[in-house]
């Protein structure tokens, strides 16, 4: 039953975010990225698409962020959280936010909604530093999301784009 949980959550934190890379545009992860692991319950694994994930062997909640540096578009704030959203069904935006996050814009949003039918949450931060632009995300099973929100809340507060 975790690992179902595992591949939703994954499925939701990294399957929307797609690259798109024009000819001479090379996409690359951001370099010299400065965080603290989450701790507790949470352990390092493998993501694709992500640069750093982590999930609770508690809950199955996941963080992870994802930064992809050079190529030719510049997409808006909205755009890059649409994309991160798009994963979800009858997707319902609790909380929308613009302020400022590693000092530059940022839109932090936190939505419900459903994958493959189970019913999951998610918060992401998405901004744009030195050409880079990035998506912080923690994700999990409706029921269990509150519970380890303050680790992702910690995460985030520990978080230096170069």
């Amino acid at each position: 039953m975790k690992n179902h949980f595992k591949y939703i959550i994954m499925s939701l934190l990294l399957g929307s975010c797609v690259s798109v890379e024009l000819p001479g545009g090379k996409v690359t992860a951001a370099k010299d990225v400065e965080f603290s692991e989450p701790g507790g319950d949470y352990s390092k694994i493998k993501a694709k698409g992500a640069d750093r994930a982590w999930q609770s062997s508690k809950t199955g909640n996941t963080i992870s962020y994802i930064s992809e540096c050079g190529g030719n578009t510049d997409a808006s704030l909205q755009t890059l959280e649409t994309e991160s959203l798009s994963a979800l069904n009858k997707l319902e935006v609790l909380k929308t936010e613009e302020k400022l996050f590693n000092g530059r814009a940022s839109r932090q949003t936190t939505s419900v909604g459903s994958i493959d039918g189970v019913p999951v949450a998610l918060s992401l931060v998405v901004f744009k530093k030195n050409g880079c632009n990035y998506t912080l995300s923690y994700g999990g099973v409706e029921k269990q999301f509150n519970s380890e929100l303050p680790v992702f809340e910690n995460f985030k507060a520990n978080f230096k784009a170069p």
